[in-house]
């Protein structure tokens, strides 16, 4: 799917995103948010005075949490729609819009403490993934800092099978849900080294450093 289709999309989606994650409860595939959300912010570790970098900020809801801990806060996103909602509710934040596959601006050339992200990596398949992660690890992540990734995912390819079978009629056959196990292999193999948490029946979190640090 193209950048300009993709961000039509979370356009259209803007002003109802919130309504649809506090209705979502457990069911797929965000079943769970305000857990994962919750346990992204704590894997992380931010202090006051940090700065991170949240990937696909959206209405802001990650990114308010880590405001109010007095970090400083930067988002980007490929929509504008969904940045002027987190702007209208996070004006003392950076907002940056761009597609994360793209090149990003001279303003995010410099490195963060940690970067962070939720629901928004599943976009992508393994490779684009761990290329991705492989980059910011290496071009925008300080020394001693980590990535924190909150999303749609399951402990194993076997278990996500599984889920596609139980949930075949919500299931969107274009997003590329996170299985743990391969993307540890795959992460290994790129330098990275992954741990996970299972949140709920669809929803993780991934904690990434880089092996080279």
């Amino acid at each position: 799917m193209g950048n300009r289709n993709r961000s039509r999309i979370f356009d259209s989606w803007a002003q109802r995103y919130d309504d649809s994650v506090a209705c979502s409860g457990d069911s797929f595939p965000l079943g769970g948010y305000r857990r994962v959300l919750e346990q992204v912010v704590s894997q992380a570790g931010a202090d006051m005075g940090m700065s991170v970098l949240d990937l696909g900020v959206g209405t802001g809801n990650l990114a308010a949490r880590f405001a109010s801990l007095g970090c400083e806060v930067w988002g980007v996103d490929l929509s504008r729609d969904m940045l002027v909602k987190a702007r209208a509710k996070l004006p003392g934040i950076h907002l940056v819009c761009v597609d994360l596959l793209d090149q990003w601006p001279g303003d995010l050339m410099r490195r963060f403490d940690r970067i962070v992200s939720a629901y928004v990596l599943h976009e992508f398949d393994l490779a684009t993934k761990m290329q991705l992660l492989e980059r910011l690890a290496s071009e925008r992540l300080a020394v001693g800092g980590r990535i924190v990734i909150g999303d749609i995912a399951f402990p194993t390819g076997e278990a996500r099978k599984a889920a596609h079978t139980r949930w075949a009629e919500r299931w969107d056959e274009e997003e590329h849900y996170w299985a743990a196990d391969e993307a540890i292999t795959a992460g290994a193999r790129a330098g990275l080294h992954l741990t996970c948490a299972q949140v709920s029946h669809c929803g993780a979190v991934f904690v990434i450093v880089p092996m080279w640090r």
